[in-house]
């Protein structure tokens, strides 16, 4: 399991997402309100993105995202979009979702932290949240967090 993170330089990032929104209209009320809200209330952002006819996009929803630990912790410490490829094209394409279920963790400025890309069990989704929740990813990379945590067990 690895995060993966954006290569490009800041700069460069940024400038593609101001092309992008100036391109495209498609962008969802939902996000821009999204990015808002994470900013305002100083809580990184979670976009989850999904297809209906996803297979493992109804296991991650019916077994990951239905746990009670991790559906309080996303209302409490997270701003959490469900993003529907289907529906949200130019979205998926920014973020270079080429699957889902494929969850995107940015900061609450809008930065992006990175990607998990495919179905992740209850448990070690539970530390991917605390791991960017607790921004652990300025001091370690996610597998050494991870290894910790299961050390901790």
């Amino acid at each position: 399991m690895v995060l993966y993170y954006f290569t490009m330089k800041k700069r460069s990032f940024v400038l593609a997402i101001a092309l992008v929104l100036l391109a495209s209209a498609a962008f969802s009320q939902d996000y821009n309100s999204a990015l808002k809200t994470a900013k305002k209330e100083n809580k990184p952002l979670l976009l989850y993105f999904f297809s209906k006819s996803c297979y493992y996009c109804t296991l991650m929803d019916g077994k990951t995202l239905a746990d009670k630990e991790i559906a309080a912790v996303l209302k409490k410490d997270f701003v959490f979009l469900r993003v529907d490829v289907d529906k949200s094209e130019d979205l998926g394409r920014l973020y270079r979702v080429s699957g889902t279920p494929s969850s995107w963790f940015l900061e609450s400025s809008g930065k992006p932290v990175g990607g998990m890309p495919g179905y992740v069990e209850p448990g070690d989704y539970k530390n991917i949240l605390d791991y960017v929740k607790g921004r652990h990813y300025k001091e370690m990379d996610l597998q050494a967090y991870l290894k910790n945590a299961s050390a901790r067990r």
